[in-house]
C-alpha cells in the first residue's frame, strides 16, 4: 500500500526535475508510480478549477496539465521538501 499522497509525489517529481511544468498523466505513471492506472487520469480531472474538490491543478488543454502552486516556480514551498 502507498503511503504518499499522489500530490506529494507529483511536487516532490517536480522539484527534482523528473516532470516538466507541463505534464500528462502518462507522465506521471511514470514518473510518479505505485498507484492505479485510472488514479492518474481521475486525480488530475478532478482537481481542476470548476470542480467541486479543491482546485491542485490548472488544465491547459486536453489531457496537459501543470500544478496550480508549482513548488519550482514558487521557491518558499521547496523548503517542506528538503532533507
Amino acid at each position: 500500500m502507498k503511503k504518499s499522497s499522489l500530490l506529494e509525489d507529483i511536487k516532490k517529481a517536480r522539484i527534482k526535475g523528473k516532470i516538466s511544468y507541463r505534464f500528462r498523466p502518462k507522465d506521471l505513471k511514470e514518473k510518479c508510480p505505485g498507484f492505479a492506472v485510472s488514479t492518474y487520469y481521475s486525480f488530475l480531472s478532478r482537481h481542476i478549477s470548476g470542480k467541486k474538490y479543491k482546485q491542485y491543478f490548472i488544465r491547459h488543454s486536453r489531457g496537459v496539465y501543470s500544478l496550480k502552486d508549482d513548488p519550482v516556480l514558487n521557491e518558499r514551498s521547496l523548503l517542506e521538501f528538503l532533507p
